[in-house]
């Protein structure tokens, strides 16, 4: 049969097959008997990178079949990361109200781990992301297993946001390993759901938009008024997390429970005046839940930051196993008999990623351990503050979890990775639109906190946040430099920007303290160059130093950048401001960025209800696109700066690609 006849059969079978069983219809099948020389077969398309799209690797097997004559074939080779989708042609178009169910056989060449997963798109024609309902892992050995998924539309997703569904099969969860997939007796069901309304979908909800405070003009005109004192800052918004206790770069403390911390990383670390930071699987040390709590005082007492504002996890890392209450309250019962000032408690590291045997496959088992942990711990510690771990673009592992633990979380942890494609986008769109993008998610979380938490004081704390970029060759994103080169520090810079001017979060935590050379993207400090910083460490280096007490009103010009992302345009300025007053009053901070790579911006700032007698200015810029986030010298990337003052005005220049950091003296 010819292919496009075949193509044209199989799109009639998966249009009009469907049987009468309570309201029950087949809305897409896939049993790979119709004879094809195609890879993939019909209905299937390649996914992922152009260099792991090898049709030798998505191939009809007549070999292996769990019913019928043949199965689909996906090899996936050691170090790659290519998967299968069903072709957008054969998109599922969900329905309001509908319950959908996925079920299919499949075995793998040895036990292991594969991924079945919804891949959502808003629109195909050119591809739109929506928020996808999810990934899930699958046990598979050599004999065939069935498996079987279900959706709720208005729990798990919105069919207005996902209209088009995509079946998703990954043969492995391990870019490293070697593994081959058969999948055979694909079918996707559709009927009314069993569940009562629906969630609120957070895109209906009408909530400020974020605050710009500049208008678009051709220059940097900024008018800064010190008697307008807008509120007091979120300094706790300058933390870098620790990975844990006993960390994966083997630092601060080893397997042993020995101190190990470089002196030189030592005071590297307390020269940065963090605010806070945060530890996760605490109760996962070889030495002890008890024994990891005095560590992670005893450091943070080394390197001078707050107990009371540093959160701690408790449970493994990965979210494969779970500490049962009793366990949690013995470490908060502990903290308190110790006299520590710990009261942020964040219940369980990142749940909603899928792992083999992970200990919560669905949100309601999170929601579940949650409970039941939040209650154990109030009973020892009623000033604690209690967090709760979402994953904000999942309607599922976001909202539902919002809605139904509603009255029992204190702040939620969203953890605001942002993921822009560092290689195919600009740096504006990487610097400036995917924070705007990210920034709207934020207050869009902060409406549905409002609207389930009616007359409650309920927050945003985050603890993990960063550039999340994969490499052009599908590399992870802790081996890519542009993570954390100037590109990566630069979309930090102007996330701390707003993160300070802005009332969104009351503390944020980026990732991570502790790497190694060879993976730059997230680290600040290397393991093995303590004579080295990374560039993110000279932004916080600065930024603590200039995030005064109180956040001060502007207004003014700046030049505007339009991007988009998710189909929608995100319209901000190119030069991002902010500017804060010191406790004494006798300095004024301003933060300034430039997210052109090109574009040098002419600045002029107004004082109002401030005389300037001098000013100091330092700004970073470093010029190589890809170069080492690590440097041997701080003056590869932080320069003086000369800021004229003439009256009440100072003026400067803001060269591309650069954040500048200007102390102003009364």
């Amino acid at each position: 049969m010819p292919a496009h006849r075949m193509m044209a059969t199989f799109f009639l079978i998966h249009l009009l097959l469907s049987f009468a069983d309570g309201g029950e219809t087949v809305i897409f099948r896939a049993d790979f008997e119709a004879s094809s020389p195609a890879a993939p077969p019909p209905g299937w398309s390649m996914w992922g990178a152009q260099k792991y799209k090898d049709p030798a690797s998505f191939t009809r097997d007549t070999q292996q079949a769990h019913g019928g004559g043949a199965s689909f074939r996906i090899h996936h080779p050691a170090r790659t990361e290519g998967y299968v989708v069903s072709a957008p042609e054969a998109a599922i178009h969900p329905q309001p109200g509908k319950m959908y169910t996925a079920s299919f056989w499949a075995r793998s060449d040895r036990a292991g781990e594969a991924v079945f997963g919804w891949t959502a798109y808003r629109q195909v024609t050119p591809f739109v992301d929506a928020p996808s309902p999810g990934s899930f892992p699958l046990a598979v050995d050599r004999q065939w297993k069935q498996f079987r998924f279900v959706l709720h539309e208005g729990w798990d997703f919105f069919a207005e946001d996902c209209r088009h569904l995509l079946l998703t099969f990954r043969a492995t969860a391990k870019a490293e390993e070697e593994q081959t997939l058969w999948i055979d007796d694909v079918e996707v069901t559709e009927q009314p759901s069993q569940r009562d309304g629906r969630l609120v979908n957070p895109a209906t909800l009408t909530y400020q938009p974020l605050a710009h405070r500049l208008q678009p003009g051709e220059r940097l005109s900024v008018t800064i008024d010190a008697a307008r004192r807008v509120r007091q800052t979120h300094r706790e918004v300058g933390g870098v997390s620790f990975h844990r206790v006993a960390g994966w770069a083997r630092l601060p403390f080893d397997k042993q429970g020995q101190y190990v911390l470089p002196a030189e990383l030592e005071e590297a670390i307390r020269q940065m005046r963090l605010p806070m930071t945060r530890f996760y699987a605490v109760g996962d040390e070889p030495f002890g839940l008890e024994a990891a709590i005095d560590k992670a005082a005893e450091l943070l007492d080394r390197i001078g930051v707050n107990q009371a504002a540093t959160p701690l996890e408790f449970e493994i890392q990965g979210a494969t196993s779970k500490l049962p209450p009793e366990a949690w309250a013995r470490g908060v019962r502990h903290s308190l008999d110790r006299g520590y000032r710990f009261r942020y408690w964040e219940i369980t590291n990142e749940p909603y990623v899928g792992h083999a045997g992970r200990a919560f496959p669905t949100a309601d088992s999170y929601l579940e351990h949650f409970l039941a942990v939040s209650r154990a711990i109030r009973s020892v510690h009623a000033e604690a503050q209690i967090g709760m771990a979402i994953a904000h673009r999942s309607p599922a592992w976001g909202n539902y979890l919002l809605k139904r633990a509603a009255g029992r979380y204190d702040f939620v942890v969203g953890h605001y990775y942002s993921s822009p494609n560092v290689q195919r986008s600009s740096f504006e769109d990487v610097v400036l639109t995917a924070n705007y993008q990210i920034l709207d998610g934020i207050l869009q979380t902060d409406a549905l906190l409002r609207l389930y938490n009616p007359g409650r004081d309920v927050y945003q704390y985050d603890t993990e946040w960063g550039l999340h970029s994969s490499g052009p060759q599908g590399e992870r994103a802790d081996n890519v430099r542009r993570n954390a080169n100037i590109w990566g520090m630069m979309h930090r810079a102007v996330r701390l920007i707003h993160y300070l001017r802005e009332d969104l979060l009351r503390g944020a935590s980026s990732w991570e303290m502790f790497t190694y050379q060879r993976s730059p993207g997230f680290g600040f400090l290397a393991q093995d160059a303590p004579q080295r910083r990374s560039m993110n460490y000279w932004l916080y280096y600065y930024f603590n130093r200039h995030a005064g007490r109180w956040v001060l009103a502007i207004d003014g010009t700046a030049p505007y950048h339009d991007g988009s992302a998710d189909g929608r345009t995100y319209r901000g300025p190119l030069t991002p401001v902010v500017a804060t007053l010191s406790q004494d009053e006798q300095q004024l901070y301003l933060i300034l960025a430039n997210g052109s790579w090109e574009k040098t911006v002419p600045v002029r700032m107004t004082l109002r209800g401030f005389a300037p007698r001098s000013s100091t200015a330092v700004v970073l810029c470093h010029c190589d696109p890809d170069g080492d986030p690590f440097l041997a010298r701080r003056e590869d990337l932080v320069r003086d700066l000369s800021v004229a003052i003439q009256g009440q005005e100072l003026t400067t220049v803001l060269q591309p690609h650069t954040v500048a950091f200007v102390t102003i003296q009364r």
